[in-house]
C-alpha cells in the first residue's frame, strides 16, 4: 500500500453552493495527503448535456439550445455565488460550453454523445479545484482524459490498465496535497473523450485506487451508507454495515445506484477497503465493502429502474433464435450504447429490458427489424431483490401489470407497466 487515499465526491455532494462549501471542509477535515479526489458532474447535469446531445441528433435545434443555455447559467451562478467567478475560471467554463457546440467534427453519435456528457465533470473539477484554492488548500487539477487511457468503445470504454497505470503515476510524481480530477471519463487511442458507462464516476475512483494502491478509498454520499433500497422508493430500508466483495458486484451488476458495477474489482485486486460514508454525518460509521464473510445484517435488497423499455425480438419465419442471433442482438445493443438489465429467453423471441433512450433505441430497432422482427414498449418499471424472501416475492408480484418475470434462489426480477 502507498500512502495515497482517495475521496470521491457525487453529484448530490456538489449539487449547490452550500454542498461544495461542504465538500472542502471534508477534504480539510478528513483528507490526508497526498489525496486524490474524484468528482462527478454537479447535480443532473449529465441527464441534461444528455438531453442537449439528444436533441441536436432529433434536429431540434431550440430545444438543443435550451438546454445548453441552462447548465451554462448553472455553472456561472455556482462559480459566481461561491465567490470563485474570476476571468480565468469563466475562460475555462466558457471553452467546455463552446466545446459541446463544436462536436459535429466527430463522425458517429456515440463519440459525439462522450464528447458532450463528460462536460459536466471537467466544469464540476475546475469549480471544485479553485475553491479548494480559495480555503487556502494545496489543491492542482488533473485533466483524466490525459492519464486514464482506454479502448475505443464509446459509451461503455475498457480501461487499458497499463497506460493508465504508467501515465497516473508520472503524471503525480510529484504531487499537490489535493489533486482534483474527473470521474467517469478517458480517453481512445486517438485521444478522442470516452466515457465508462453512467454512473462510473465510482469506477473511476478504484481505477486511480488500484494504479495508485491507495490505502483507503472514501465515496461520500447523501445517505447514511450503503442501504437495503433507496429510501425514497422502498419502506423499511436499513443500512448494510458490513458488504462482501462478491456481494457488492451482485447489486451493482442488477444496477444499485450507489456504486458502479466495474467498482469492486480493482478493490478487491488491491485489497482496498471501501467506505461508503454520509456528507451530511461525517462521523457516521458509513458502509464497509471488503473481504467480509457475510452481508451484515442479512436482508432483501431491492432496486429499481424506471423508464424502461421492453424489445422483443423474434424471428421472421417461427426459426430458433440461436446463440449466434442473440449474439448479434447484444452487440447491435453494444454498438448503440443500449444497456440490458433483463432479458428472458424462449425458443422463438427474446425480451429485453433496456434502458430508454430517444436515440439509441430507435436506431437499435431499424437495424434490428431488418433480419429479424422486433417491437417495443415504452414506460415501464424494472424492480430487482437481491436474496428475496417469501415476504419481499409478494410484494415484488403485486407491482403492476406483469411484462416479465425473472426469479433464481439468488434474485428476483418483475418488469411492470403503470398501474
Amino acid at each position: 500500500m502507498s500512502n495515497w487515499s482517495i475521496f470521491k465526491f457525487g453529484g448530490a455532494s456538489v449539487k449547490d453552493p452550500e454542498a461544495l462549501h461542504n465538500a472542502v471542509r471534508l477534504v480539510r477535515a478528513y483528507g490526508t495527503h497526498p489525496l486524490l479526489v474524484v468528482v462527478s458532474a454537479m447535480g443532473k447535469t449529465t441527464n441534461a448535456l444528455e438531453r442537449y446531445i439528444q436533441a441536436r441528433e432529433l434536429g431540434d435545434t431550440t430545444g438543443a439550445a435550451a438546454e445548453l443555455a441552462a447548465v451554462k447559467a448553472f455553472h456561472d451562478h455556482m462559480a459566481r455565488d461561491l465567490g470563485l467567478l474570476d476571468a480565468d475560471l469563466q475562460a475555462e467554463l466558457d471553452d467546455l460550453w463552446a466545446a459541446a457546440e463544436r462536436v459535429d467534427s466527430l463522425q458517429a453519435y456515440n463519440p459525439r454523445y462522450d464528447a458532450v456528457v463528460s462536460l459536466g465533470e471537467l466544469a464540476s473539477s475546475r469549480i471544485l479545484t479553485a475553491a479548494l484554492k480559495a480555503d487556502s488548500q494545496d489543491a492542482a487539477w488533473l485533466d483524466a482524459r490525459q492519464v486514464l487511457a482506454t479502448d475505443a468503445v464509446y459509451r461503455r470504454a475498457t480501461v487499458d490498465w497499463e497506460q493508465t497505470s504508467a501515465r497516473t503515476i508520472a503524471a503525480l510524481a510529484q504531487p499537490a496535497a489535493v489533486t482534483v480530477t474527473q470521474g467517469f471519463i478517458g480517453s481512445a487511442p486517438d485521444g478522442t473523450t470516452t466515457t465508462l458507462g453512467r454512473e462510473g464516476s465510482d469506477y473511476s475512483a478504484a481505477i486511480f485506487s488500484n494504479v495508485l494502491k491507495a490505502s483507503s478509498l472514501s465515496i461520500w454520499k447523501d445517505v447514511p451508507g450503503m442501504l437495503s433500497g433507496d429510501p425514497k422508493v422502498f419502506p423499511s430500508v436499513v443500512r448494510l454495515e458490513q458488504v462482501p466483495y462478491r456481494e457488492a458486484i451482485e447489486l451493482a451488476f442488477y444496477g444499485a445506484s450507489i456504486i458502479h458495477p466495474k467498482t469492486i474489482q480493482p478493490l478487491e485486486q488491491g485489497g482496498t477497503t471501501l467506505r461508503i460514508r454520509s456528507f451530511i454525518d461525517p462521523e457516521a460509521p458509513g458502509t464497509e465493502v471488503g473481504p467480509f464473510a457475510a452481508l451484515t445484517p442479512e436482508v432483501p435488497c431491492w432496486i429499481r429502474h424506471e423508464g424502461q423499455v421492453l424489445i422483443e425480438v423474434s424471428s421472421r419465419d417461427l426459426s430458433f433464435l440461436s446463440e449466434g442471433h442473440l449474439s448479434e442482438v447484444y452487440r447491435i445493443f453494444a454498438e448503440e450504447g443500449l444497456l440490458v438489465r433483463a432479458a428472458q429467453h424462449t425458443a422463438l423471441s427474446t425480451r429485453f429490458a433496456v434502458n430508454d433512450d430517444r436515440v439509441a433505441v430507435p436506431r437499435a430497432l431499424e437495424r434490428l427489424n431488418g433480419p429479424y422482427r422486433a417491437t417495443a414498449e415504452h414506460g415501464l418499471r424494472l424492480t430487482t431483490v437481491r436474496r428475496p424472501d417469501a415476504e419481499s416475492l409478494a410484494t415484488l408480484l403485486a407491482g403492476g401489470p406483469l411484462r416479465m418475470v425473472l426469479r433464481n434462489h439468488e434474485v428476483a426480477q418483475v418488469l411492470t407497466a403503470p398501474n
